[in-house]
């Protein structure tokens, strides 16, 4: 048996030690996942008004925990396996990684967590689309969408075949463009997301006053429909990754995991009745007038034209799910 201290090389004990970190952050992540997962679908399932669109969001984050949990778990076998259960293969647990990193349930998680990213990504682009309500604003995005799903997808074959590795070799030259590729993409809806809230929050303000516009639009709702962490976190990812930095380990299993958590703060948000949908904004943003059911038509006509007591403006701050 190996004597400890004389396994690894520095750069391979950095490697090592970012491994274990990101999976204790990533445990941490995981049970805060689960409480808003179980939180948004009891609110959204106990809704009176519950109907396609609930569904499909308990649907969708069901899918999104599915996978971390896929995730996760294949994670945590090729760990104990390095450490524990194989921790005597010849050159210790840093050669164990080396040559079984592209193993095939290793490949799985890594597979869980790409779907997991275009996943998050998919629901920003519909979440930009919901705010500006027109599809052009989300062609670009879309365009970028489908380059990063493409590189995405050589990325894995590529990670998958035997002696590969993610981290380094002709991976990684499939792996920048798609980072890259998925970065840009956060930015560019990151930034219209938050650019549409600024100016509906003005709309807001005026029409219904800074209470409402507070509820909908203050810095927490827009750092959650914007998914702003998610985004920035991915900036920090990619510039490490991209330096190939043995650091990055930790960084992508952090990132990955907002890929789950970021669209899931926002479905609760939309399970509380504060998120947007079509609906939110055209009752925040439009006024309307209606004229009282009470009014006798032939005695109170001429009194209706005159008083404007008789009218009253509705709005509504409920959101539907």
């Amino acid at each position: 048996m190996s004597t400890p201290g004389s396994l690894d090389t520095p750069s391979e004990l950095i490697f090592e030690q970012s491994l274990y970190i990101g999976g204790q952050i990533t445990a941490i992540l995981y049970g805060i996942q689960l409480v808003l997962y179980l939180l948004s679908n009891h609110l959204l399932l106990k809704s009176s008004r519950k109907g396609r669109d609930a569904y499909f969001y308990v649907v969708y984050s069901t899918v999104l925990l599915v996978l971390w949990t896929i995730a996760l778990a294949c994670n945590a076998i090729f760990e104990q396996r390095a450490w524990i259960d194989d921790r005597d293969t010849e050159g210790g647990p840093a050669a164990y990684i080396r040559e079984n990193i592209s193993s095939a349930y290793n490949t799985l998680g890594t597979t869980a967590g790409v779907i997991m990213n275009f996943m998050s990504d998919g629901m920003l682009i519909y979440r930009c689309y919901i705010l500006w309500s027109t599809w052009k604003i989300v062609v670009f995005p879309s365009l970028l969408y489908l380059g990063g799903l493409s590189m995405s997808i050589l990325l894995i074959y590529e990670s998958a075949q035997p002696g590969a590795n993610f981290f380094v070799g002709h991976a990684v030259d499939f792996g920048i463009p798609y980072i890259s590729l998925t970065i840009s993409l956060n930015i560019i809806v990151t930034a219209l997301i938050c650019g549409r809230l600024l100016y509906l929050r003005t709309e807001v303000n005026k029409i219904l006053g800074p209470s409402y516009a507070k509820m909908y639009t203050d810095i927490i709702a827009i750092l959650v429909e914007s998914a702003a962490l998610f985004t920035v976190l991915g900036i920090v990812y990619v510039v490490v990754y991209a330096r190939k930095s043995q650091t990055s380990i930790a960084l992508v299993q952090v990132w990955g995991d907002f890929c789950a958590i970021s669209p899931q703060l926002i479905i609760l948000r939309i399970a509380m009745g504060h998120g947007w949908t079509k609906d939110t904004i055209g009752r925040l943003t439009t006024p309307t007038i209606t004229f009282s059911s009470h009014v006798d038509t032939e005695k109170d006509l001429p009194s209706l034209m005159t008083s404007p007591n008789h009218f009253s403006n509705q709005y509504s701050s409920d959101d539907t799910v």
